[in-house]
């Protein structure tokens, strides 16, 4: 009996030792110091536990904003990048005249562009992380991070632009030509600048091309009419385009069945 009390008692302390529940703080400075020393050490976990704590005091007192603003780096060092975001607004809204707002709301932008996904999945967290930096670039545009943040913006824009551009082919592969040429366009009228711009134009001639060729005669005419216009344009708008060779041959096809449509005869691009 004594023996099974006495592991009864060790198994109690081991328990013990592994944690237990939450810990308590005596005051919001000693919960602030603590959770200084875990971020410090990159004890993410225990340095929110912490700086939670901290603010359970309450939001007045002298360590409340820096217990707000590490607690948001606190939950962007342990991955947990949503929280992060949040707490970042938190700490933006709740300290307006801090002078680290400036680079809190970088941070928050950083937040919601470490969420943003592979292009082919959802991209709500990508689109959020953007109106945060048309936000901030709004608010500082001349500030320490303005150049920073416009080039997130740049590559956050190139991946919705190249899920855009996918969308495209899919359209095509499944043989919708009508839709493949919305998608692909949709690519150079949203995004402009993109690298996959002079690319979404050849492929919406191409599919233009194939729409025009599978459309019933009485509107062959109308939608070979409209391939030219896009190689127009990509001519126009890309004239150094590596496409252009490819184009070339797909603006034949469509002014010659144009053409067999019906289409007055107008001078063949070179």
């Amino acid at each position: 009996m004594p023996v099974r009390l006495g592991l009864l008692a060790l198994v109690a302390a081991l328990v013990a030792g592994c944690g237990g529940g939450p810990r308590t703080f005596a005051s919001a400075q000693e919960a602030y110091e603590q959770g200084v020393e875990a971020f410090k050490a990159e004890k993410y976990g225990r340095a929110i536990e912490s700086f939670r704590a901290t603010l359970d005091f309450g939001r007045t007192s002298d360590i409340a904003d820096d217990a707000q603003i590490l607690l948001a780096r606190s939950y962007a060092g342990d991955g947990q990048y949503l929280l992060a975001g949040t707490e970042f607004t938190r700490f933006i809204e709740f300290y307006r005249a801090d002078p680290r707002v400036e680079e809190a709301a970088f941070e928050r932008i950083q937040a919601y562009a470490a969420l943003s996904p592979r292009f082919e999945l959802d991209q709500t967290d990508t689109r959020q992380a953007l109106t945060y930096i048309a936000l901030f670039l709004q608010q500082y545009p001349t500030g320490e991070y303005a150049v920073a943040a416009s080039e997130l913006a740049d590559e956050l824009r190139e991946k919705l632009a190249r899920k855009q551009f996918e969308s495209g082919r899919l359209y095509e592969r499944r043989e919708l030509y009508g839709a493949a040429v919305i998608a692909y366009l949709t690519v150079l009228d949203e995004y402009p600048t993109s690298v996959y711009a002079d690319d979404a134009l050849l492929s919406a001639l191409r599919a233009q091309v194939a729409f025009a060729e599978g459309s019933v005669p009485a509107r062959q005419e109308e939608r070979y009419r409209e391939a030219t216009d896009i190689y127009d344009q990509l001519t126009t708008l890309f004239p150094q385009s590596e496409t252009l060779g490819e184009a070339q041959a797909f603006y034949d096809r469509a002014y010659q069945g144009w053409r067999a449509a019906g289409g007055e005869p107008i001078s063949t691009r070179q």
